[in-house]
C-alpha cells in the first residue's frame, strides 16, 4: 500500500522556494469528525481495538509519502512522494524488493520529507523480498 494525503496548502520552506503541501486542515478534521461522530465513537471504543495489530494475520506493509510527524509535499501533477516513486518505478522497470524500493524513493527526497516503511502481521520473506506490485 501506498499513501499520500489530501488537501493542499503553501508553506515557505526557505526564503527563496515555496513548497505546497497535501494535507487536512485542523479545523476540517474536527468537522468532519462532529459531523460523523456517530460513526467514529463506536469504532474508537471497541475494547478490541487496543493491541489489534497482534491479531493481523496477513503479511500488512505501508509506504507512505512522509512520517507522522511531517506533511506531504504537493506537486503540479502528483504529490512529490507519487512523482519520485514514479521516477524509481520507471514504468515497471525496476528491479529490487521493497526495502530497495523505499530506499531508492528516500533517497529522491528532500529532507524536510521521508517516506514511511512501515510492517505489521505476519512476517512474509517470500512477500517482503519479492518486485514491488507484484501479485
Amino acid at each position: 500500500m501506498t499513501k499520500e494525503a489530501f488537501y493542499t496548502g503553501n508553506f515557505p520552506v526557505t526564503g527563496q522556494e515555496q513548497v505546497r503541501y497535501r494535507y487536512m486542515p485542523r479545523l476540517i478534521a474536527q468537522r468532519v469528525y462532529r459531523k460523523n461522530k456517530e460513526f467514529y465513537d463506536p469504532i474508537l471504543k471497541k475494547p478490541g481495538l487496543t493491541g489489534s495489530e497482534a491479531a493481523v494475520q496477513a503479511s500488512v506493509m505501508l509506504i507512505s509519502g512522509c512520517q507522522d510527524n511531517q506533511l506531504s509535499s504537493d506537486g503540479d501533477f502528483n504529490g512529490l512522494f507519487t512523482g519520485r516513486l514514479l521516477e524509481v518505478w520507471r514504468e515497471g522497470q525496476f528491479e529490487g524488493d521493497y526495502r530497495k524500493f523505499h530506499s531508492d524513493i528516500l533517497n529522491r527526497m528532500p529532507y524536510y520529507q521521508s517516506p514511511n516503511y512501515y510492517r505489521t502481521g505476519r512476517l512474509d520473506e517470500h512477500f517482503d523480498n519479492q518486485r514491488p506490485f507484484t501479485i
